[in-house]
């Protein structure tokens, strides 16, 4: 994917990176106790975003992260997983000088930066367009000629029967965004789990085998 990305870029083309989670890191814990920090009010546990602290995706309430634990006061703080926010870090990272617009609902507020992301995507302004199920369906970037799902299989441990048929929907999709042009696509899932049902039918974009399995 680090290869392609490069390639894409030299190269005067488009990317789209895809991970269903938002925020710099999905779980904060303390590596001592184990305490996982929560909502005060949903007891959910909050996720660490670089410009806002951290929030509780149900309510909306934000807090400070702790310097130390509040448990055990002397347990390290760690910060864990990812989202989209540390996609767009480690890209920039990766690619220095890279141009890279972020869509998720913490950046989508309203319709004036919808289309303002739209259009500078389309005029290629933003070199990658790094978000969550937004960029997934429904858009035309003729110029983007390679697409990645980080984590692809995040959606599969959902306690949820459908979670398979959701996953492959959602990769389908999501692999429609590249070859919309007149030049050959490439989409490059990362996963854990390769031999999966949902991701190995979705990369073959096979939906009677994925029918059959179901």
């Amino acid at each position: 994917l680090s290869k392609s990305l490069r390639e894409t870029i030299a190269n005067g083309k488009q990317a789209m990176l895809f991970l269903n989670r938002r925020g710099s890191a999905t779980l904060v814990q303390c590596r001592e106790c184990g305490d996982i920090l929560r909502c005060k009010r949903c007891d959910v546990s909050l996720t660490y975003h670089r410009d806002r602290g951290l929030v509780c995706h149900h309510c909306a309430r934000r807090e400070f992260p702790p310097k130390r634990c509040r448990i055990c006061i002397d347990g390290h703080i760690r910060y864990l997983g990812l989202g989209t926010e540390k996609v767009v870090w480690e890209l920039e990272k990766l690619i220095p000088g890279v141009r890279v617009s972020r869509w998720d609902s913490d950046t989508k507020s309203d319709k004036g930066n919808y289309y303002k992301m739209m259009e500078e995507f389309s005029s290629g302004l933003a070199q990658v367009l790094v978000g969550t199920q937004m960029i997934a369906k429904g858009l035309h970037f003729p110029n983007v000629s390679v697409v990645g799902v980080v984590l692809a299989d995040i959606g599969l441990h959902f306690p949820d029967f459908r979670a398979g048929e959701r996953t492959f929907q959602l990769l389908c999709q999501v692999a429609g965004r590249t070859g919309r042009g007149l030049d050959h696509g490439e989409v490059i899932f990362q996963t854990y789990l390769p031999d999966n049902y949902a991701i190995r039918t979705a990369s073959e974009q096979n939906y009677s085998k994925f029918y059959a399995r179901e």
